[in-house]
């Protein structure tokens, strides 16, 4: 193979390993694979701060709440973000919040496996929300 095939033959293998999920965005949720693109540091370290909070004995849900919406904003369309914020409200037992919550979690990611979870929890009567967020 002649040096300049060669070199456009390393350009198309190396594009085309490029087009597929990159392995720095893909992990485990549930055993279930998914692909997440990176976030902003400053949502992720208020994100960290939250999970500090939540991990606490008592756990601090005051803070916890506080963290995950300083993370939101920085990345206002995370639905893990919004899938967490939702788990802490209801944790508060403001069951109102933690439907709104669930609703933008899964416009964000409507396939998103703990969205649908907290969907599932926070269902309403005759499995609406989780129907809906499928349907999507």
């Amino acid at each position: 193979m002649s040096p300049p095939r060669a070199i456009l033959a390393l350009a198309l293998v190396s594009a085309c390993a490029q087009a597929g999920p990159s392995s720095r965005t893909l992990h485990y949720i549930d055993k279930t694979l998914v692909s997440t693109p990176p976030v902003d540091h400053r949502a992720y370290a208020a994100y960290m701060q939250a999970q500090l909070a939540l991990d606490a004995d008592p756990p601090d849900l005051g803070r916890a709440l506080q963290q995950i919406d300083l993370a939101l904003r920085y990345d206002r369309d995370d639905p893990h973000l919004w899938t967490t914020r939702g788990e802490i409200e209801l944790r508060l037992g403001d069951v109102d919040a933690a439907r709104r919550s669930s609703a933008r979690a899964l416009a964000f990611g409507p396939e998103y496996p703990p969205a649908l979870q907290l969907a599932a929890q926070l269902q309403l009567p005759g499995g609406r929300q989780v129907a809906e967020a499928r349907a999507r």
